[in-house]
């Protein structure tokens, strides 16, 4: 509520993860843009996840994508805050958002976060606030599919595909991650529960902020890990979300599986083979 983000973070530290950038990422507050990247907290904030939002940033720029971002302007979208129930917060701050947006000229909001897409898609829109929402992993393909990024040579690798709830069951996005991993090179090797099947990670709902209760046995995400290192040959679990990519990370680390399986976003797969 006082500072409009999970991480108790100024509004000018929201954009310092662009600082090193070969190039200024437009202002879409001061002008127009075809897409206006919500970039979200953790992708914006979270030191583990500022690499990535850089690797994307890089491949938009390569493809020669028309885009900015709301610098300070953005606050967080509050999917995990309705979740959790602080309605009016929600509230006070979708109002703050919208109210940004309808000041800058786009054709579609860019997320990497699928928990700011299904807000921003579906519940934005009962507040007199709809815009046509774009998850990365569909833009990388359409990209991809068209010729205006090139994959330069293949990564060979064999990797599972953990779909995230609010991109896939909730949104029902399943197959644009999956063409992108096979634009790049990759073989997906599926994961037991996956598609409209996969199991949560575990940040879902707002229990990425919560404490586990006394004696769980074992985390969502930690089950998870298990899952991919268990698959043959398998080398790396790929993520399409800010939250999935901490989660795994530290779980594989919880569960011993830090030196067998690696934990990678999309974005770092498409830029090895599009760099």
């Amino acid at each position: 509520m006082r500072y409009g983000n999970s991480f108790s973070q100024s509004d000018r530290m929201r954009p310092k993860w662009t600082q090193g950038l070969p190039f200024k990422i437009k202002d879409a507050r001061k002008e127009p843009v075809e897409y206006l990247w919500f970039v979200g907290d953790y992708a914006s904030y979270d030191p583990r996840v500022q690499g990535i939002s850089r690797t994307v940033a890089q491949i938009l720029g390569k493809a020669n994508v028309d885009f900015g971002i709301l610098y300070e302007g953005e606050r967080n979208a509050g999917n995990d805050i309705r979740r959790v129930g602080e309605e009016g917060l929600f509230e006070l701050l979708a109002e703050k958002n919208i109210a940004v947006l309808k000041k800058c000229q786009f054709k579609e909001i860019l997320t990497t976060d699928p928990h700011t897409y299904n807000t921003l898609k579906n519940e934005y829109p009962t507040l007199g606030a709809s815009w046509p929402v774009t998850h990365y992993s569909e833009l990388l393909w359409r990209l991809i599919d068209t010729g205006l990024l090139p994959m330069k040579k293949k990564v060979g690798a064999r990797v599972a595909y953990h779909d995230p709830c609010y991109l896939g069951r909730y949104n029902g996005i399943f197959d644009a991650p999956r063409r992108v991993l096979g634009a790049a090179g990759v073989d997906v090797v599926e994961m037991p529960r996956s598609r409209k099947d996969a199991y949560c990670c575990g940040a879902g709902g707002g229990r990425i902020w919560m404490e586990d209760r006394p004696g769980i046995k074992e985390r969502p995400a930690e089950s998870r890990i298990r899952e991919a290192a268990a698959l043959p040959g398998v080398t790396t679990l790929v993520a399409a979300c800010p939250k999935d990519l901490v989660m795994f990370q530290d779980a594989a680390k919880t569960t011993g599986n830090e030196g067998k399986i690696a934990v990678k976003d999309l974005a770092e797969i498409v830029w090895a083979a599009a760099a």
